[in-house]
Order: structure tokens, then sequence, then C-alpha cells
């Protein structure tokens, strides 16, 4: 079952960077094994972990890559943003009328210029330490524009406002934090399901309570984000939150349907590039 997960992960989105299909497998199978040592150093932590998921839908799994796969990654991701970055400023109905004001990179601007961030998507390893944590199998999402994301807040009022994710989990790989007082912090109110036709956000956070979370540079943090309103605290000053986003779905995530608005929203042209 493993092998077959680790052959079906590794080769299932093809090359990413330019790089053909072989050399694009060798930087997964490196990659992840550089994963698979480092997630070791975890073991004596694991049950606080679950326990905290448990009771928080949240954990920080830190550092999340040795030292020198997060410089690495860091240059390459501000590559990216060079490249490929898109500026949002619009208000998203399907959370409620939640604003979002921020640059981002889609899902295809990753996987073709990327190496390194695709790779860790296609890592089995990062899969067992997920599902060691949660206590379920943890899948990759259906929806392929959704699979990973990279946003930056980084002027004065940029926000990523209150809402739900399409799928069970995100895991958040943080590049660039604001100090707290400037914002970027994680609020989140757990255990709040999306009524997709009525959200009421403000009726949500009024009740509370709200989690707040400011994790650190070279952190990833874990979501339970389909079931958690959550939001990014707004830049009170120009400073810099630069992220990551991974997505994963559960087994039952992958039989019922899913409206893929918001994310249409966001990243229209992944989303018509994937669209069936």
């Amino acid at each position: 079952m493993m092998r077959a997960r680790k052959a079906f992960l590794v080769s299932r989105n093809g090359p990413g960077n330019g790089l053909a299909e072989g050399n694009s497998m060798t930087l997964t199978l490196n990659v992840n094994d550089r994963l698979e040592k480092h997630f070791a150093g975890f073991a004596g932590q694991l049950s606080d972990l679950r326990d905290r998921y448990k009771t928080e839908h949240y954990i920080e799994i830190d550092p999340f890559v040795p030292e020198d796969l997060q410089a690495a990654a860091h240059t390459e991701l501000e590559a990216l943003f060079a490249a490929n970055a898109r500026r949002r400023d619009l208000i998203v109905a399907q959370s409620g009328n939640t604003p979002r004001r921020y640059s981002n990179i889609d899902r295809d601007a990753i996987h073709q210029d990327g190496g390194i961030i695709p790779a860790i998507y296609r890592a089995p390893a990062l899969y067992e330490l997920l599902e060691s944590i949660v206590g379920e199998r943890v899948l990759p999402v259906p929806y392929t524009p959704e699979e990973y994301i990279a946003s930056r807040l980084h002027e004065p009022n940029d926000v990523h406002g209150w809402h739900w994710d399409d799928y069970t989990w995100a895991i958040v790989w943080v590049f660039k934090m604001p100090p707290a007082e400037h914002g970027g912090s994680l609020e989140y109110i757990k255990d709040a399901p999306w009524d997709r036709e009525n959200p009421q956000p403000e009726k949500l956070v009024a009740q509370g309570p709200v989690w707040t979370r400011h994790p650190g540079v070279g952190a990833a943090y874990l979501l339970k984000a389909d079931t958690a309103l959550h939001r990014v605290k707004p830049l009170s000053v120009a400073d810099e939150r630069m992220i990551v986003c991974y997505s994963f779905a559960t087994e039952a995530d992958l039989q019922r349907p899913v409206d893929h608005s918001s994310m249409a929203a966001l990243y229209p042209e992944s989303h018509a590039r994937h669209e069936d």
C-alpha cells in the first residue's frame, strides 16, 4: 500500500520547473528522503501534536523542513512572485462578502516554474506525518488549482478575510511574517461549519471564541480549514507576510460535490484551465 502510494504521489503531477520527467521525479524523491529524516525528529512530539490537534484543530510543525531546504525554497518563492504574482482586491460572496487584498500565485505557475515547493506536495513523507497527527487517511485534493498556492500581504490594509476552505486540511508554510502588532496573525473559530447558503461570518465571529496564532518563519501550521472560519488579520502598516498553502482532502471529500466558486474568483486563470 505505502509503495503504491509513493509511486502515485511522485508521478501524479509530472515535471515542474521545466524539468524532464525523470529529473522531476529525482527531485521529488530527494526531497522526500530529506523530509523522512527530518520528520523522524518529531517522533517524540507526536503524542502532543495529536492531542493539540484534537483540542485546537491547529498545530505547528517547526521547523517544517531542514534549514537549507527552507532557504532554497525561499529563493524559489521570491523568484515566483517576481515573475508570476497577480494583485487581487475583491469581495468574495461565497464566504459572506469578505475581502481579499493581497498578491498571489496560482498553482500552475508554481508547478511550472517551481521545484522544491511542488515536490513537497508530492512527498509521501508529508502525508505519513499528517496521518500520524490527524488519525485518518490524508489525500491530495481532487481539484488541481487548489493543490498549492502562494500569497503575499505587503501593503497597508492587505487582508485575507474570513473564509472557509473547500477541503478538510490546509498546511500553511511561512516564509515571511510581520511582528504581531503589524497584523498577519491567523484568527480562527473552530467547529464553525460553512453554511454556503447563509455564511454569516460576522455572527460566528461575535459568538466566538476566536483563537489567535502567530507562527514564525520556517514553521508550517496545519489547520482543519473546512470547519474553521478563519482569516489573516489586516496589515496595519507596509510589512510582509509571505506563505505557501497546501490543501489536503479526506476520502469523504472525494465523494461529495464541491463548489469552487471562491477559488474561481481568486485564481480565475488556473480555474479556467482546469474547469471540466
